[in-house]
């Protein structure tokens, strides 16, 4: 499956790769397998990469590769900064290019190794005759014994694997991607602290409780949340942050923004940011001899005649089926933005910006063994995306921002409308944009106003440069572009959609309101007003990347059926246990409830199997 996509991605790479001349010498020799003449030196190369440009040099003597260097890379930290690292290991030791991309990061991997593939080339070699020996993924053994299975290795599955090996546990914890991470290698690392030491001592709160916690909690997740999971956690939250801290030695702070859904001084984050975070507990997981296997995917719980959940069935990199006994299992797989199929029709039109990754595989086991679910139909929903590929956003709210901050542009639906302050909270543009019944609004701009869109999109690495925002204007969805520009507004809203007539009228309105220094509409301070010229249309759709619902979850973190019995043996931690954040989550609950989940789980999970 990886060589078919490496395929599907040959025209973008060969387009991507620039290369430039030999820029060095070296004279430390590395033993080689491939037979080739090269010119040694230090070779240049340039690809596109995932986010942006990609620079690495490559230095060779005059047979074999010695190092490679990512030069200039913004690619993301914890993903594709893991792939190269990765794949600059394999490359050096086994002296090819020949490899598989890292599954989890298919095109930063790809276009990597294209990158490594022209710098060799401009030394001299022969690809295919040299440095294209095929290394076999090692293959598991038929199966394996432990006390603790985690499936999935995220924010919530290495800290249930860690707290479970730490008990003395026979801990096994399986990741269907190349590295760990999950979506917590993306945040910063955040958590709630109320009752911790950490609280007291850092952030000099001594008036928060487990009460004002709970309250807040719920208010924010508009009392949709489960609420013995809030209990949970706003109850013991404190010493799993201690543990963390005080036991595991893992450096948090307060957090670098104190946001104001909070009552209390209670956010603090981890120094280094989660990247940090997950390579600490991966070294911890290690030092409490548990095991963790990258690229194995889990496909089945297995059970036995009682229905207790006995272990599981998992593929491992070179396609084998392995089978994984086990005294407890936790599901930590995260959630199913990414599967079209699991999403509720409730959310049809909004747009999935998360990792490609989640696919609900715990969702689908669970249920599979009789687990009943809840909120399925909740996600964290931001507005402003741009849907670039069929049902996958591209979160463009900074670019938007600056569009709309001091310049000519608004936003209207499809009736040509203003529905919303183009300055007012990113709560209320995403309430107006879900409030249409087409889920869709579109920020009018002028000429000055879009080059504030570029050049923020360019600084948020949304695209990599000014002009590759071109590649859109070629997207079509459903028979209509997703950005249109020109001089004839008319034309352009018929292209988008938008009533013409509506849009010709609205702005007119907008104008003579910002003529006369006041937005009688939505009181929009200081409105500027779109110049006559070149216009841009570019859609704004409501988009997310976390889903809130899950299998339903007790007190203990057990996975539990329809009539609330727990399913023996089971336990869930994260995003695919559902109910926690309700309608929406407070800031530094998402990550905060990653890690106490799989604090709790794990501990749990141990104690079931003995430990």
């Amino acid at each position: 499956m990886k060589k078919l996509i490496r395929l599907a991605l040959c025209l973008l790479i060969a387009a991507s790769v620039t290369g430039c001349s030999n820029s060095g010498t070296t004279s430390t020799p590395t033993p080689s397998t491939s037979a080739s003449s090269l010119t040694p030196g230090t070779y240049t190369a340039t690809v596109t990469g995932h986010n942006a440009p990609i620079t690495i040099e490559v230095t060779v003597n005059d047979h074999a590769i010695e190092s490679i260097q990512v030069i200039e890379s913004s690619e993301t930290a914890g993903i594709g900064t893991n792939a190269m690292d990765q794949l600059t290991n394999d490359i050096i030791a086994n002296q090819t290019v020949n490899l598989d991309t890292i599954t989890g990061s298919t095109i930063t991997s790809a276009t990597f190794m294209a990158a490594v593939k022209d710098a060799l080339t401009q030394a001299g070699a022969d690809l295919s005759t040299s440095f294209n020996t095929e290394v076999a993924a090692e293959a598991l053994n038929d199966s394996y014994d432990c006390d603790v299975l985690v499936i999935g290795g995220g924010g919530s599955g290495i800290t249930a694997a860690v707290r479970a090996a730490q008990t003395g546990a026979d801990v096994i914890c399986i990741e269907k991607n190349g590295f760990i991470g999950g979506d917590t290698v993306l945040n910063a690392g955040t958590m709630v602290a109320t009752n911790s030491r950490i609280q007291k001592e850092i952030l000099n709160e001594t008036n928060d409780s487990s009460e004002l916690l709970y309250q807040d909690i719920m208010q924010v997740g508009l009392q949709k949340n489960d609420p013995v999971l809030v209990k949970l956690l706003a109850d013991n939250i404190g010493e799993c942050i201690d543990w963390l801290t005080d036991d595991l030695k893992i450096a948090y702070d307060a957090a670098a923004t104190q946001y104001p859904d909070h009552s209390a001084s209670r956010q603090i984050g981890v120094v280094g940011r989660s990247v940090s975070f997950l390579d600490q507990m991966k070294d911890l997981l290690a030092q409490n001899n548990g095991q963790l296997f990258t690229d194995v995917r889990a496909s089945k719980l297995l059970t036995d005649d009682s229905g207790a959940v006995v272990g599981a069935m998992a593929t491992d990199a070179t396609g084998k089926e392995v089978t994984i006994n086990a005294k407890s299992v936790v599901l930590a797989t995260g959630s199913f933005g990414a599967n079209q199929k699991l999403l509720p029709e409730t959310l049809n039109g909004y747009l999935f910006y998360g990792r490609d990754s989640d696919t609900g595989d715990g969702l689908v086991m669970g249920e599979e063994v009789g687990a009943a679910t809840i909120n399925l139909d909740l996600v964290k929903v931001y507005a402003q995306g741009v849907e670039k590929l069929p049902t996958k956003g591209l979160a463009a709210t900074a670019s938007s921002t600056a569009a709309t901050a001091g310049h000519g542009a608004i936003y209207v639906n499809s009736k040509g409308e203003r529905v919303v302050s183009e300055v007012g909270t990113l709560s209320e543009i995403t309430n107006a944009t879900t409030a249409q019944e087409d889920k869709i609004l579109y920020l009018v701009m002028d000429e000055e106003a879009y080059a504030a869109y570029l050049a923020k999109s360019v600084e948020d690495k949304l695209i990599p440069s000014e002009a590759s925002i071109e590649d859109w204007y070629s997207v079509s969805n459903n028979g209509k572009p997703i950005i249109v520009k020109g001089d004839d507004l008319s034309a352009l809203a018929g292209q988008m959609g938008i009533d013409a007539e509506g849009l010709s009228a609205t702005v007119a309105e907008y104008n003579d309101m910002c003529a006369a220094g006041k937005d009688t509409q939505f009181n929009k301070p200081e409105p500027v007003a779109l110049k006559e010229g070149t216009y841009v249309i570019v859609e704004q759709k409501p988009r997310f990347a976390t889903t809130l619902g899950g299998l339903k979850a007790n007190e203990n973190l057990q996975i539990v059926d329809a009539d609330g019995n727990p399913i023996a043996n089971l336990y869930g931690a994260g995003c695919v246990v559902g109910g926690a954040n309700g309608a929406d989550s407070m800031t530094a609950m998402m990550q905060g409830w990653a890690n106490f989940s799989g604090y709790t789980a794990g501990t749990n999970a141990a104690k079931n199997a003995g430990k």
